[in-house]
Order: C-alpha cells, then structure tokens, then sequence
C-alpha cells in the first residue's frame, strides 16, 4: 500500500554492483555451513573474508532476508567475516518475538564462542528489531563465561527491540532484564519513522543503567532497513551506507575497554510479573495522565485539534499505511463511524511518521470515511506513549482517556458500539445532574 518512490540512480547503481559480484547468489541462495554446538547442527549462511573481524548475525523473528544477504555480501569486500545464525529456523520454533524469548541465551553465547574460536576473529554482532533480544541476553552469558575477555566487542542493533512484551496503552514500556545489566558497548543505528522512534530515550536509559557505552546514529526518512515494503529512497540509501557504517561502528567498538565482570541482573519488583501483550478488545485505561493537545493538519491540509470535538467522545487511532493490521482495521473503523453518526461522537485518525503525499497516495486506493491527520516526525504519537501499532484511545467528553487497545480490533461489535453509547449515557447523566444543582 506505500507509494514506491522514484528511486535515484546511485541507489540503482549500488543494487546492481551486489548482483555483479562473483559469486553473488541470484537465487536468493547465500553459501551455507553448519556448526556443532552443544550436540546441536546449526545450519548458519556464511559470507568469509580475510579481515580481522567477524560479524555474527541474530535476526528478528521474521528471520533473514534478502536485505541481509545484500549487507553481509558488502562487508565481505571490506574485509568482514559474516555469520548468520537464525536459531528459531535452526531449533524448530515458530517466527515471532515471543520464539526469540524462549531461546536459552546459553545457546547463544556458545555460537558467539564457537564463532571466535573458529576463526580466531574478535566478534560483534549485528541484529535489528527483536533480535536484539538474542544479543543483549547472549553477550551477558557470554560475558558470565569470558569475564575480562576482549574477544567479544559488543553489538550493532538497526532499530533494537528489547520489550519484555508490549505493555497496555499507555503504560511505560518494559525491557527485558538483560537490558538494564548491559555494560557491553552498543552502536544504535535507528530508523526515523520506525515505530520505536518514540521510545529510544526510554532504551538508552535502560541501557545505561548497567553502565553500557551506547552510541547512535539516526537514520532520517527511514522506517525500516530490512523491511522489503519500505521503498523509500531514504531507507534505500541509508540501506547502501549502511556497510561502511558497520565498518567504522567496529572500528569504534574496537577501541572501547572490556568490561571486567559481568552487570548485576535487576531485581525483578511485582510490577515485572504483570501480564503484557497485545489486547484483543478494549481494556480499561491505565494510566494516570490526560491526553496531549494533538495539534495537526490531515491529509488536505485542513487544521485540527481535539478542542475542536469538545463534548463528543472521541476514538483517537494511531496507525500507517505500512501497518498490515492498521490497514485491516479501517473498514470496521468505517461502519463504527457510520453506525454512530447520530451521536455526539468523533473518530480521528493519526498517521505515523509518513509523508503527505505517501497518505494521499494511499487514500486513493482504500477508503477511509475519516479524518487522517499527519504525524510527520512521529512527535505525536511519541506524546502519546504509543508503542504498537495500530494503537487507538477512547476519551470521553470531558476530555479524559477511559479506554484504550494496542492491536487492532474490530470497531463496530456491539460491545464497542454499547460501550461508547455508555460513555455518552453517563456524560449526559451527568450534565443533567449539574444542571439540577
């Protein structure tokens, strides 16, 4: 559904230079090698260099991708080793983040042993999105194993995700415990528009916690490196640098000193052992702050605030185009609007973090009954402490945020029509009484 845009010469230039490189598998087919750890194969894809630096790869849960085989084929022509182990295709699991939470991080810092040995490389590795779970919880029972050793130089993380699930709206989010004992340097090459935007403060602060150097380059224009959807010719620029990137982050991690012991593991408080996930239906809000001003232009250009729907309940619903189950959601989003149109009611949709034109182009190929106002810089929606997306509030007429989902739902069952009808029930049960006094 995201508008391709136009794509400059040298990004061509740069897709065609990977696909000349001897060797380079046409099919998709990156050279493969097994490894023996602890009576397990791994099957791993393995780019060899001459260099003297090894760049063990974790994936996210969807595993690799062409993206990844196009990076790692690069670095081999700057002297970069590259090994790409996807443990969840290796151990059988299903693909997803929660898989990525199952895996013995004992398992993963025997690869990282295997890997220097085997090749007698010092190791960093590489990960994006959820596999910085692998790599945070691996170097930490890696460092459990190897205190003071030098070999393992720390991680290079594209937009790291370490949630320890996905908290209800508007809550804070929570990392797993690994990343408040980090003490291992860390490049943090983010994405600009990617979803996570909003929360790295919160991830450089847990990271620092343990005493870990974290440094971090943002990637402007960008939404994701490795996701194939995202054509946009930033992100496919950045994509080509992201190489020589890599190279000076190991450079730098090469000159950092090695922890000495391993970071204590934070004590776990009640709060920790909460349920955390995505929502199917509508809970019940949460948190203890009122909802930002929200202050935007939509998507023909027309000025909106929430002071302009004062005395309406109002659905305020954060998504983008690039979100397949935002996308899915709209239709029922549609008939909610419709089935309440007699109400003193409101649904206001808040786009995340793309351009105006990328909106329109979308809007002219699947309906939306609507207002669609535009994030552009993801300002918004980090105000609002979105996390997931879709994530959409309820706020009842007196300006107060009552309800909230972090998943995408179906907008126009009875219980959600019965619910918002009992917002407004109780709101003007409420004026009457005032009017009374």
């Amino acid at each position: 559904m995201i508008k391709k845009t136009s794509v400059s010469l040298h990004v061509k230039l740069f897709v065609l230079l990977l696909l000349s490189i001897p060797g380079y598998p046409l099919a998709d087919e990156p050279p493969r090698m097994t490894i023996n750890v602890e009576n397990q194969e791994l099957e791993l894809n393995h780019y060899p260099a001459e260099g003297s630096a090894l760049a063990l790869w974790f994936p996210p849960g969807y595993g690799f991708v062409k993206r990844h085989h196009q990076v790692a084929r690069t670095l081999q022509q700057h002297g970069v080793e590259s090994w790409q182990v996807d443990l969840l295709e290796s151990l059988f699991l299903p693909r997803g983040s929660a898989s990525i939470r199952q895996v013995d991080p004992e398992l993963v810092a025997r690869v990282i042993e295997q890997a220097q040995q085997q090749t007698g490389k010092p190791v960093v590795l590489i990960t994006n999105s959820y596999g910085a779970i692998f790599s945070l919880r691996g170097m930490r029972a890696w460092q459990q194993n190897h205190p003071g050793d030098n070999n393992l130089l720390g991680a290079i993380m594209f937009s790291p995700n370490a949630y320890q699930g996905i908290p209800s709206l508007g809550l804070p989010p929570r990392y797993i415990p690994e990343t408040y004992a980090s003490n291992m340097p860390l490049m943090i090459l983010q994405s600009a528009r990617n979803g996570n935007r909003g929360q790295l403060d919160d991830l450089l602060a847990a990271l620092r916690t343990g005493g870990s150097p974290v440094f971090v380059q943002l990637m402007p224009g960008a939404t994701s490196l490795f996701y194939k959807e995202d054509q946009a010719e930033a992100t496919l620029e950045h994509l080509q640098q992201a190489p020589q990137r890599i190279v000076r982050a190991i450079t730098l991690l090469k000159k950092l000193p090695t922890p000495h012991k391993v970071a204590p593991l934070p004590e776990e408080t009640p709060a920790e052992k909460t349920s955390l996930g995505l929502d199917i239906d509508l809970k019940p809000f949460r948190g203890n702050w009122s909802p930002p001003l929200l202050d935007l232009k939509d998507a023909n250009g027309e000025h909106h605030t929430l002071r302009d729907y004062t005395g309406k309940v109002r659905v305020i619903n954060f998504w983008a185009t690039w979100c397949p189950p935002c996308v899915e959601e709209i239709p029922s989003l549609n008939r909610l609007r419709e089935k309440m149109a007699d109400e003193p009611f409101e649904l206001i949709s808040v786009n995340y973090a793309q351009q105006t034109d990328e909106v329109k182009d979308f809007l002219r190929e699947v309906e939306v009954n609507f207002p669609v106002l535009i994030d552009h810089d993801g300002t918004e929606a980090a105000r609002w402490r979105v996390i997931a997306f879709p994530s959409t509030y309820i706020i009842d007429a007196n300006g107060r945020i009552r309800y909230g989902v972090n998943a995408a739902i179906e907008w126009d069952t009875p219980q959600v029509i019965e619910t918002l009808k009992q917002l407004i029930r109780n709101t003007t049960a409420s004026s009457s009484g005032k009017k009374r006094q």
